[in-house]
Order: structure tokens, then sequence, then C-alpha cells
């Protein structure tokens, strides 16, 4: 009897110690839109793949400028080139893997729900239950500024919680 109630009391307490325990079977979270940026000077070709519940819902190729320099601009200011992508299929909460490709660079990121989205530790968190939020990608040169002279040599990708008194882009579904 006594062994008994140890393994449960094991059982209880390595559930409450573990992460993961308390996670949903699908993710609670939906995603409000991709954000691709180049911060080199070199113009990107960038090919974007992504699954939804591991059905393929997107295969696109997009060319992304380089940064302009404050000559280059209207405003007299430097500006950075970049792609925004929010599409219908985004808007369930759904098992998302999301590939980018440059080619020519022979660079290669990935993002899937299993990804941690700021703090959080993925998409199935419950504490993220009813928020939304977007991947940002970044091409750049590691150094994490914009620069006419920088060449691409790493893709990053972050997932970041959807804060709408931050943000103000058009995105899928009902990020409220």
């Amino acid at each position: 009897m006594k062994r008994r109630t140890y393994l449960s009391f094991i059982s209880l307490t390595g559930c409450v110690s573990l992460t993961g325990c308390f996670s949903s079977a699908s993710p609670v979270a939906s995603l409000a839109l991709v954000e691709i940026e180049n911060r080199t000077g070199e113009v990107v070709n960038i090919k974007v793949n992504a699954q939804k519940n591991g059905t393929i819902v997107h295969e696109d190729r997009y060319t992304i400028d380089g940064v302009k320099s404050g000559e280059e601009t209207d405003h007299g200011y430097p500006s950075i080139d970049g792609v925004q992508i929010a599409e219908d299929w985004m808007a369930d909460n759904a098992e998302f893997k999301f590939q980018f490709i440059i080619p020519e660079f022979e660079l290669e990121d990935s993002f899937s729900t299993s990804d941690p989205i700021g703090d959080y530790r993925d998409a199935y968190q419950s504490e993220l239950e009813g928020e939304c939020y977007f991947i940002r990608v970044t091409i750049g040169d590691g150094s994490g500024n914009a620069a006419l002279d920088a060449v691409p040599k790493r893709i990053a990708t972050q997932a970041v919680v959807y804060d709408h008194e931050i943000f103000d882009r058009a995105h899928a579904g009902d990020c409220t």
C-alpha cells in the first residue's frame, strides 16, 4: 500500500514539475502574419514554404531589395525593404511548419508551432489561449544592424506575441 501511495505521489509531482503537462494537444494561439525584412545591401530571393497540419498551403518566392541609403529614398532616411504575408489560411489555431530558404547564399531557417513564441515555450502553452503571434524573419550579416555593405550571412527567425497597442499591421484572423 505504501508503495502505491509513493508511486502516485511521484507521478503527480513529476507532472507538476515537468513542462508540457499543462499544454494543449493542439495549438491555442493563432498565427497573424509572417514578416520578412532584408537588413543587407544585397537583393535577396527568399523561398517560403508553409505547411498547415501537414498539408502544404504556401510555396512562393519573394524578391526583397537591399537597404537603401538616405540619398536613395524620398524622405532622406535609410530604409529597409521587406514582405508581409497575411493570408486566410493562417487564421486557424493549427500546427504550422515554415521553411525560409535563400539558395544564392545557401541560407535556411525554419519555424514550427513547437518553437518558442516570445517568452512562451510554444503555441500549445495554455497561457497563450486566444492570443495571436507573428513570425519575424530577418536576413542579415549576423550583427543585427542594417547596412548597405552587409551581405546575407544569416536568417534569424523568431515568433512574437502580437500586441495591438504596438503593432498596426494587416493580419489574418481575429487577433483582438
